[in-house]
């Protein structure tokens, strides 16, 4: 599958899934999602974040507590999901834009901080996304990668294997009565790069300082790293906002 390939099916794929993703990443995860996104964010530095690959919003609505935000997503059907909750919680401090993480329509470092969470590994060109968010972050932001990972226990790692590959699949087809998307996310986690690997790339996107926290016996990694090839400018360009 070609990266423009790749970038129509994961398009297509989210929103066709769209009104039970947070359902699903819920029950999935036995509630352990919203922890996971807890931690992450609170390695984010404080002030301007992009929510890269934001999805219905959940991990921007979590920033949005201490934070002014931008959720980023190329997939309307699902970033339009953002808003209602956005309303239901009257959070006024996150926007919703739809953008590519590849290509991101902002200034060299508009902001304070950039992360993504379960969306790194669906981009089509993973090292352009970290570059985009190196490069949209000021000189001394952080930027943060929240994303699945294989246990490295061995005992755990076999029973992980057998949920993941074939209970996570059956359930996740029978309530989104989309047959094909849930094999897509262990196919996806199993071809993600190691956690060494990962860390390196996110170097050679101009990251630096990375360190990463394994979490829940390794289901997934959370990776931290600094922006020291940012720049200083803090004016974003003009995008339509799908809030208003």
């Amino acid at each position: 599958m070609s990266q423009s390939q790749k970038k129509e099916y994961v398009r297509n794929m989210f929103a066709g899934i769209s009104r039970r993703y947070d359902l699903l990443n819920h029950l999935l995860s036995l509630e352990k999602d919203k922890y996971w996104r807890r931690f992450a964010v609170s390695k984010l530095p404080p002030g301007y974040i992009i929510d890269v690959c934001s999805g219905t919003g959940d991990v921007a609505i979590e920033a949005a507590k201490k934070n002014r935000v931008i959720a980023s997503d190329f997939c309307y059907e699902m970033l339009q999901l953002c808003r209602p909750k956005l309303e239901k919680k009257d959070i006024k401090n996150v926007s919703c834009i739809q953008n590519d993480a590849e290509n991101l329509s902002f200034k060299d470092g508009t902001f304070d901080g950039a992360i993504v969470a379960f969306g790194i590994r669906n981009v089509a060109d993973i090292k352009k996304a970290l570059s985009e968010m190196n490069r949209v972050v000021r000189t001394r932001g952080r930027v943060v990668v929240l994303e699945f990972s294989l246990p490295e226990n061995k005992i755990f790692r076999s029973v992980y294997y057998f949920y993941f590959k074939k209970i996570l699949p059956l359930v996740g087809a029978v309530i989104s009565k989309k047959d094909d998307s849930y094999n897509y996310l262990p196919a996806s986690v199993m071809a993600f790069p190691k956690r060494k690997e990962f860390v390196e790339l996110m170097k050679d996107a101009g990251i630096s300082h990375v360190e990463y926290f394994d979490l829940t016996f390794g289901i997934v990694t959370v990776y931290v790293g600094d922006c020291i090839d940012g720049n200083s400018a803090n004016k974003s360009l003009l995008e339509p906002d799908l809030n208003s």
